[in-house]
């Protein structure tokens, strides 16, 4: 929200940090706004990185003044004069303006003028004025109103923090497609000033997600290098397989990790590095020596974890928490429906209450800052005490009514405790299924396909459907018990159905 008769500036630490790093910034962007009076400053590192584009490595930042009574400007501001300039603003103007329309859905009419900012002494922070600005638009190209300010924003917003969820398409709902602001804060820092960091978040915070676009940053945009240049690590073969077919990285797991030497490797993204395990070796030291071995310009190595959701009782081989510095921490919950992350609420406290004996207690105080969006409306199903015949009746009259309603199998998972559990269930599922025409399941290495998932809950780690059916044993072991609902809930974007086992 633009604050009546205020110039606002964001991100604040951001522009904080800017300032501190570049004495003269401060004054030599607040004499290029002083005559504007309401409206809002965007700042970034670069706003080309931002809308995919290259980055120009001579660019201190760029600001985006979106302001009453103007058209947008956007600001670039560099240590000395550049030939190219002129062409890196040009195309990151015309991208901007392309995506608040065809992206965004901006319906106004939009121009974004360009100007560059010198902050070396020698230029006299002297500025030129792109050929757009020269161009004598009418007023209908000024935000005039409060109603044009929010449009442009809103538009602005989707086309910054767009991501596509993994089941995004099928939600159809905004608050599962975008980014949050801390996630946003994280994606925007400066790659080259933060080359180890460990990201904390809680379950349905978009880990996975985040680990993907910092991916991309480094291929396309940062660092120019190769695919296979770029390696993602993660403990379970179906999560490895959908990185894999993204094709915007090396994607392995961990044991393979451990067995080869990857001498091409620069760049390191772990993820749910929290059910890691240390039986093969010190997977951390080798992440940090492929890492390090250039001295002078050392690659990325970023680990996402969630402690919450720890299904292994046994060493990670992560460092100690003290050690994971430095952090950051993802406690906005975005991915999963007002139901289920009401759910989620009760059992992650049940989680911090009585932790497994391998979870470091300081790990979990994030909790209590946690935030909930509570926009989309969902369904929790949670059914006690029933039969190995009754579960499968009652998944196959549930898909019945939802294929009625227009889900496809390819929206729906059936989760169970362990591998060997799906050996156990399968059959019955099968012959309930067949009644309505469903004759086969598929396991989670086949996420792209357009079968039912019937997997154990481990192996769906880092992986979400809009339905999920969660299969529960009694017979779960007690100390990772409330994980493992945690981890299950975690994986429904739209509906949960827990169905716990009286026979198991």
């Amino acid at each position: 929200m633009v604050l009546p008769r205020c110039l606002q500036c964001t991100p604040k630490s951001l522009w904080k940090e800017l300032c501190s790093q570049n004495e003269g910034l401060e004054e030599l962007i607040n004499m290029q706004i002083y005559p504007f009076s309401q409206g809002i400053l965007i700042l970034s590192r670069s706003w080309a990185v931002d809308l995919n584009l290259k980055e120009k490595q001579a660019v201190i930042c760029d600001a985006l003044l979106i302001a009453w009574n103007s058209s947008p400007i956007l600001y670039t501001i560099l240590r000395e004069q550049d030939a190219d300039e002129q062409s890196y603003c040009t195309s990151t103007t015309f991208t901007l303006k392309q995506k608040l329309v065809n992206m965004g859905g901006y319906s106004g009419n939009v121009c974004v003028i360009t100007k560059v900012l010198h902050l070396s002494p020698e230029s006299n922070a002297e500025s030129s004025v792109s050929a757009a600005s020269l161009i004598d638009y009418p007023r209908s190209y000024y935000i005039a109103n409060t109603q044009q300010m929010e449009a442009l924003l809103q538009s602005l917003v989707i086309v910054l923090l767009g991501f596509r969820s993994f089941l995004s398409d099928q939600l159809g709902c905004e608050v599962l497609n975008l980014l949050t602001a801390k996630q946003y804060e994280i994606f925007s820092k400066n790659l080259r000033k933060n080359k180890e960091l460990f990201i904390h978040g809680l379950p349905g915070s978009g880990k996975t997600i985040m680990a993907m676009k910092i991916m991309e940053k480094i291929d396309r945009n940062m660092f120019h290098c190769e695919t296979n240049e770029i390696l993602y690590i993660c403990e379970n073969q179906p999560l490895r397989k959908f990185i894999s077919d993204k094709k915007v990285c090396h994607a392995v797991t961990r044991k393979t990790f451990m067995k080869y030497d990857f001498k091409k490797i620069q760049h390191i993204i772990i993820d749910e590095a929290q059910n890691f395990r240390s039986e093969d070796g010190d997977w951390y030291g080798k992440a940090k020596t492929i890492t390090q071995r250039d001295k002078d310009c050392p690659g990325i190595l970023w680990i996402f974890l969630d402690y919450f959701q720890t299904n292994y009782m046994e060493c990670s081989g992560l460092p100690a928490l003290s050690a994971q510095y430095p952090r950051e921490e993802l406690t906005r919950v975005v991915c999963n429906a007002y139901q289920i992350a009401e759910y989620l609420k009760h059992v992650l406290q049940e989680v911090r209450k009585n932790p497994p004996p391998n979870i470091p207690l300081g790990s979990l105080q994030m909790l209590l800052e946690a935030e909930w969006a509570q926009v989309v409306q969902g369904t929790l199903n949670i059914k006690e005490n029933l039969t190995l015949n009754k579960i499968a009746t009652h998944v196959a009259d549930t898909c019945k009514l939802l294929f009625e309603r227009g889900y496809s199998p390819k929206d729906i998972a059936v989760l169970v405790s362990t591998t060997k559990d799906v050996e156990c269930y399968k059959p019955e599922l099968l012959r309930a299924m067949r009644k309505i025409k469903v004759v086969h399941f598929t396991n989670a290495s086949n996420m792209s396909g357009d079968d039912i998932v019937l997997d154990s809950v481990r192996r769906f780690s880092g992986l979400e459907r809009s339905i999920v059916f969660g299969i529960q044993p009694k017979t779960v072991e007690p100390a990772i018990l409330h994980s493992s609902l945690v981890c299950l809930a975690s994986r429904a974007n739209q509906q949960l159905h827990i169905l716990w086992h009286r026979d198991a």
